[in-house]
């Protein structure tokens, strides 16, 4: 939970098509570097970090709490965040914080329509949070069959899913979350284990058969 006092805090989000990484300093100022990439996050994670640590006149010393996007996303950028954060945070002693990838892209956005997060799999199927259901990873079909008229759709899968399940809705693209959202998320969190969130495989068999509403 956010103190009084600000800490210094580390975000990293490798979760999308991009390489993220915000500094806030006790202060309040916020420093951020995002590049776009398809692959390539295991090169340019730490020199990012460090640059953006260098803008900010920090030391890696200096930094009291990490936070780390955990998913759902692509699986190698997952694992390049996920393991780097441990890694920092377990030398350092400090803190790691999980954010999840729907909660940093809803973060950003201000609107008072119901929001719909659609995600990309790089697969037939989509990454989902929707309003009354859980989480999960469903088909244009199954996605069509949930998305209300009045719902926005946000995130870096909208005009494929548009396109795929027949929708008309309004939409965001987001290929990323903006460094205000996740520092926010970040300063909202809780610290704990950090766990990728892939929505796939076994744990989700259930949930492909049919989308679970939440009663």
């Amino acid at each position: 939970m956010m103190s009084a006092a600000l800490s210094n805090l580390l975000v990293i989000d490798t979760s999308m098509n991009a390489c993220s990484v915000a500094v806030q300093r006790s202060d309040g100022e916020i420093f951020t570097s995002t590049e776009m990439m398809d692959r390539g996050q295991a090169e340019r994670l730490m020199p990012m970090i460090l640059e953006t640590m260098a803008r900010a006149k920090l030391e890696m010393t200096s930094i009291d709490e990490y936070a780390c996007v955990v998913g759902p996303g692509t699986f190698t950028g997952l694992r390049v965040g996920l393991s780097t954060v441990r890694a920092l945070a377990q030398v350092a002693g400090k803190p790691a914080i999980p954010i999840s990838t729907f909660d940093a892209l809803i973060a950003g956005v201000q609107t008072v329509a119901p929001i719909a997060v659609i995600i990309e799999t790089k697969r037939a199927d989509f990454y989902v949070r929707a309003p009354g259901y859980e989480d999960s990873c469903v088909s244009a079909k199954e996605l069509k069959s949930i998305v209300r008229p009045d719902w926005m759709l946000l995130g870096d899968a909208v005009t494929r899913a548009t396109s795929e399940a027949d929708l008309y809705n309004k939409t965001i693209i987001l290929t990323c979350a903006g460094a205000d959202a996740l520092v926010a998320c970040a300063r909202r969190g809780r610290a704990g284990v950090l766990e990728p969130v892939y929505l796939r495989g076994a744990d989700v068999s259930v949930s492909r058969q049919k989308f679970a509403r939440i009663v």
